[in-house]
């Protein structure tokens, strides 16, 4: 403002600086884009295979092969250092170009206000000032352009999460009905479900579950087993179709609140590094839970059996990943936090996998005595393990080819009955 009340031809230099900010930003955007992208993907690739490394120590050491994952990683490291280089240099050359560019329109002001003074047009006291104002604010834009390339990082992160809660799959569960109560009666009506277009996954299915029914699903691989469970819990959502709840549409439910009401045991067991205690009383709030309850809980599921030889009995710290406990321990574990939810909804996912006939056997009489009441969903190949079910559903590529129970499915002699017949014989 003083330099335009003073002379107004050389407050054009100080205009200028915008549109030059503007150029520049217009050149170099596109590329920072580009490269902060290209180097945010590598980061992420980075993380997850070190991630899966870590993981897969014990199979790398057991075949050899510490080198050729060493190199491995090596790999995506290197490829990280490439990417980043090339965003340092090009918002280093973004910076740089910036300053030559004020630099040589800060010369020209200096050249013409030093003419101007020579030709006494201006007093030569104002051609300091004018440098002054103009150097003032040059800094002052160079400062704003400099954040530029950690903005554009900063733009591309949201660009990320972007990614994430655009994705189809994010649930959107506000505004709809939040579950109170759950009796356990599901319904599928023509569920239909597939990964890729064209493959069927789950193919017109129907089906009424009553509350306190257990229900246990059997088939080769890729019938579609774990899928339906997985629309059940709402994981996935039915392509066509719609699954009732207690006689209301999911699509329509709060998710959320209507998996307080479920109880999962997966064929995977996931622990964490906490005690035994910690890990079955997960997402509970311990001073609430009734210990004569978490006892009894720990003995159905058996967990008292090998707790009691515990240095510090369910204090003991399983290690990550409970890496400490054998995989039958972790198994009554993950059962045991099933368990202690009291859930309308028991969902058990080869839960006895990793058990041996005897544990198995014990277990199964706890599940007998736990599923009364609650709708119980089994997932098994070991078809002994589900006799007691009230339904058998026999799914195969995505279609129901028998159901009914244990000694239905026997006496009509077809796909169940030649499972149970060849599992016999092995």
């Amino acid at each position: 403002v003083a330099t335009l009340m003073q002379n107004w031809f050389v407050a054009l230099f100080y205009v200028v600086t915008v549109p030059i900010s503007t150029v520049l930003l217009k050149i170099f955007r596109g590329r920072m884009a580009v490269r902060n992208e290209e180097y945010r993907n590598q980061i992420e690739l980075m993380s997850a295979r070190l991630n899966e490394m870590v993981q897969m120590i014990p199979i790398a050491r057991a075949h050899g092969v510490e080198n050729a994952e060493i190199s491995h990683i090596d790999g995506h490291l290197d490829r990280v250092k490439q990417k980043g280089i090339r965003l340092d240099v090009l918002n280093a050359v973004f910076g740089a170009s910036a300053w030559v560019t004020y630099q040589v329109f800060q010369f020209i002001c200096l050249l013409v206000t030093g003419i101007m003074a020579y030709k006494k047009i201006i007093p030569v006291g104002d051609v300091v000032m004018y440098q002054g104002f103009f150097a003032l604010i040059i800094n002052s834009v160079n400062m704003i352009i400099n954040i530029y390339p950690e903005l554009n990082r900063g733009f591309d992160s949201i660009r990320s999460l972007g990614e994430v809660l655009e994705c189809p799959d994010i649930e959107e569960n506000e505004g709809k009905k939040q579950v109170q109560q759950v009796k356990g009666d599901i319904a599928f009506k023509n569920v239909w479900f597939n990964y890729e277009t064209g493959i069927d996954v789950i193919n017109n299915l129907s089906m009424d579950i009553k509350q306190g029914e257990c229900v246990a699903f059997v088939g080769e691989s890729g019938a579609g087993k774990s899928t339906l469970i997985s629309l059940l819990i709402g994981y996935r959502r039915p392509l066509k179709g719609e699954i009732l709840l207690d006689g209301t549409k999911m699509n329509e439910l709060d998710l959320r609140t209507y998996r307080r009401f479920i109880s999962v045991v997966p064929q995977n067991i996931i622990l964490y590094s906490g005690t035994v205690r910690e890990n079955i009383l997960y997402g509970l709030d311990r001073d609430k839970v009734d210990e004569n309850q978490f006892l009894k809980v720990a003995e159905l599921s058996r967990v008292s059996e090998f707790v009691n030889n515990l240095p510090d009995g369910f204090e003991t710290l399983i290690g990550e990943h409970g890496d400490r406990m054998s995989g039958g321990q972790k198994q009554r574990i993950a059962i045991a936090r099933a368990l202690i939810r009291d859930p309308r909804i028991l969902i058990f996912d080869e839960a006895t996998s990793a058990l041996d006939v005897h544990s198995e056997h014990l277990i199964q009489e706890a599940i007998s005595g736990m599923i009364r009441d609650r709708t119980t969903f089994m997932i098994a190949h070991r078809l002994s393990t589900i006799k007691m079910a009230d339904k058998i559903v026999v799914l195969h590529k995505g279609n129901i080819a028998e159901i009914g129970s244990h000694a239905d499915l026997i006496a009509k002699k077809g796909i169940y009955s030649r499972m149970v017949a060849m599992q016999t014989a092995l």
